[in-house]
């Protein structure tokens, strides 16, 4: 008989036991697929080399970007649609499965065409700010008030963009234009922009990251560090007089190769025609191969290596894609 209690109360608490453990389960379980991807939910956020605060920056992430998850924790370890890898805080992404991300790709959308701007509680510039942007930000489009979107935020944010500031994102699509003097045009308006290591954003760039911005003004996704730049398009070495580089052609800058070394690429900037070009050093501005000129810059023209075309390369070589061609935006 006490043997017979004894298992029986080892029953119930077997069951007890297995139903709390499949509760526990069921609401902590990470479905097949499930938090692979995250999209960011700032304006910009900072990506480092490793997952701690100290750690150096990598690059930045623009809101709205999406981003492939490697790693899970307070710091992730991501992918990003250019291939660069990198550690970002938790708080600054909205995680996402492939079936979520592929919502937030095909919803309506904004994207941001100004240098700087506000998402507001209301549809009135004298209204508290939600967030703030920058050039290249997307957000959800949910509606349009007077002169005002109506946006969400990957999550769930809701609020109004100024219509002068942002576009939706179908017809930007369909208007941008990749042509050399429109590209050279959105290069000028980063004019003065601090440089900051790591930098990708209009808040403040590096040589690659104020490179790859501008492209992406024109929808047009490059790889993230000079040195990966330096290997896609059409290589060009660079005549004496310059004569055959065209406005809009990355000009790269480094150690010139030596009989035991090869060339090894530390800068790059874009070449805007007349021996002239613009990059961050410093800050984003001009600066000219031409002694005669008041911006002459006898520093850079002494570790110039060569040139690479872009344009004609694009949706034809691996790296240098549309975002409608990266799996990172389908």
């Amino acid at each position: 008989m006490k043997h017979n209690r004894f298992l029986a109360r080892k029953a119930r608490f077997f069951l007890a036991f297995s139903f709390f453990l499949a509760i526990h389960l069921t609401l902590h379980a990470r479905p097949p697929g499930a938090y692979e991807w995250a999209v960011v939910n700032v304006s910009v956020c900072n990506m480092r080399v490793a997952g701690d605060y100290d750690a150096g920056m990598e690059t930045q992430g623009w809101l709205g970007e999406p981003v492939k998850i490697l790693q899970d924790g307070t710091w992730l370890q991501v992918q990003t649609p250019d291939g660069d890898q990198a550690w970002v805080l938790h708080s600054s992404l909205r995680k996402m499965t492939r079936a979520q991300l592929t919502r937030w790709n095909r919803s309506p959308q904004v994207v941001v065409t100004t240098q700087y701007g506000f998402v507001r509680e209301r549809p009135d510039c004298r209204s508290q700010p939600v967030g703030d942007l920058v050039r290249n930000n997307r957000l959800l489009l949910k509606g349009r008030k007077g002169r005002y979107y109506k946006v969400e935020y990957p999550d769930g944010r809701q609020g109004y963009v100024a219509r002068a500031d942002a576009m939706p994102l179908d017809r930007w699509l369909r208007d941008v234009k990749r042509d050399a003097q429109s590209i050279i045009a959105t290069g000028m308006q980063y004019n003065g922009i601090p440089y900051m290591w790591g930098g990708n954003s209009t808040k403040g760039c590096d040589c690659s990251g104020f490179v790859s911005n501008i492209l992406l003004a024109h929808d047009i996704i490059l790889p993230r560090n000079a040195r990966q730049q330096a290997q896609v398009g059409q290589h060009l070495e660079i005549a004496s007089d310059f004569g055959n580089l065209i406005p809009g052609d990355l000009v790269f800058f480094g150690r010139k190769a030596t009989d035991d070394k090869p060339a090894h690429v530390s800068h790059v900037g874009m070449y805007i025609g007349n021996r002239k070009f613009i990059h961050s050093l410093g800050w984003v501005h001009v600066s000219s191969f031409d002694p005669a000129d008041k911006e002459y810059d006898e520093y850079d023209l002494n570790r110039l290596l060569w040139a690479q075309r872009i344009p004609p390369a694009v949706d034809r070589e691996p790296g240098i894609m549309t975002t409608a061609n990266n799996e990172f935006f389908k």
